[in-house]
């Protein structure tokens, strides 16, 4: 199959209760033990945050269901503060402003093949189509997220603003501090490129 219809073949949907377990598994093969959430992390953000915990699935041909097999996610929860914080990974506030990123992460047999990007744009459309959808007081602001360095090209491609060293120390490595402001009229721009 070819990158093209690879990457259109991709089904996105919020990943429920019964997939939590495979998304922690992703996340334990893909990142260093330091870095992983617990399983308990994860069962709660899908429970507190279910719309900001989203799949990207490929289907299942070789089986005669239509099952279907979560190859990547991206999860989050909501802050008040303007930037990624400590206080921001610990805790889902339901009335916060900004979508604080805690993890992008795609299978290691499917890296390297567009899944992370177009999962993150995925990731943004929905943001944007619930944010306007809601009240003014409840829009979203922005979309934070700290990273590595080697993960730069990624997160500009899909929009993202390096604002510089984050103050979060986790794991071994040094974070980087990431920024989406949430101006939806703009978005389509990002998009196309």
């Amino acid at each position: 199959m070819d990158h093209k219809s690879f990457i259109n073949s991709l089904i996105f949907e919020y990943v429920n209760a019964s997939e939590v377990e495979r998304a922690f598994q992703l996340e334990l093969e893909g990142f260093p033990p330091e870095e992983a959430f617990t399983l308990e992390r994860y069962t709660y953000i899908q429970k507190a945050a279910p719309t900001l915990l989203l799949g990207a699935y490929l289907s299942d041909s070789s089986s005669t269901s239509s099952s279907k097999l979560l190859i990547g996610f991206i999860m989050a929860t909501l802050a008040d503060a303007p930037k990624f914080t400590k206080e921001s990974m610990s805790y889902h506030n339901p009335f916060g402003k900004t979508v604080c990123i805690h993890t992008v992460c795609v299978d290691k047999l499917y890296q390297r093949r567009g899944v992370a990007l177009y999962m993150l744009k995925e990731y943004i459309k929905r943001l944007k189509n619930e944010s306007q959808n809601k009240d003014v007081d409840s829009k979203y602001e922005r979309i934070a997220l700290i990273s590595h360095k080697h993960l730069i090209p990624l997160y500009q491609k899909a929009g993202f603003i390096l604002k510089g060293e984050s103050e979060i120390v986790y794991g071994n490595e040094q974070w980087l501090d990431f920024e989406f402001q949430a101006n939806w009229t703009n978005y389509l721009l990002c998009l196309v490129n």
